[in-house]
């Protein structure tokens, strides 16, 4: 597993690509899909050249290094994440709903993500320690996404008197602690996940 370059902090390339085009949508999707098959450490750059289609120096020119290429990767799940997380609360007429909504979706995008999933199976030595000790910058980028937006929600009369910033910790460690331990008192399907979040969650931004 590799760490985002420090050309920029993790914030920013989630939201601008650095190469983008084509011809990247074919090698990330080419080593996407080898990487959920044979996992990380078996996939060479060699491989995703040629389940791309695509020769060796182009990859190479795009992705210099094989981390340069997980880190496209696990990047473009990132922006996919966020991209169907905004759709789901986009109808969302008030933030406490906009609140659960996006509660429910996380749970269930994460739950559905394949990649994350099968290299829990074929590598969870290589993924816990990103996903635990060291899931800081993560973890700080999906504060900041949620708390833009809570901003956003008090901006606009929309919501209470509250930090954002330490509401989004809060809503962000309780899902990713979901995410990695399942097994408990709290419900994760939708209805049970939505009736939760109702209950518990919203009366923090009155």
């Amino acid at each position: 597993m590799t760490e985002p370059t420090e050309r920029a902090p993790l914030s920013d390339l989630l939201a601008d690509p650095a190469v983008s085009g084509p011809q990247v949508d074919r090698i990330l999707d080419a080593a996407l899909e080898l990487y959920g098959t044979f996992g990380l450490r078996r996939t060479t750059v060699d491989d995703v050249a040629r389940a791309s289609g695509l020769g060796r120096a182009t990859l190479y020119r795009r992705f210099p290094t094989k981390n340069d290429l997980v880190t496209g990767v696990l990047l473009r799940e990132a922006r996919r994440f966020f991209a169907e997380l905004d759709a789901a609360v986009a109808a969302c007429p008030t933030v406490e709903e906009r609140l659960v909504e996006g509660f429910v979706a996380t749970l269930r995008i994460s739950r559905e993500q394949r990649l994350v999933s099968r290299l829990l199976v074929l590598e969870p030595d290589l993924l816990l320690p990103h996903a635990t000790g060291r899931a800081g910058p993560l973890l700080a980028a999906a504060r900041g996404y949620l708390a833009r937006r809570l901003r956003a929600a008090q901006r606009q009369g929309d919501a209470g008197a509250f930090d954002p910033e330490v509401v989004a910790e809060i809503l962000i460690r309780l899902t990713h602690s979901l995410l990695l331990t399942p097994e408990g008192h709290i419900p994760l399907d939708d209805d049970g996940a939505r009736a939760f979040a109702r209950r518990y969650l919203t009366p923090m931004i009155r």
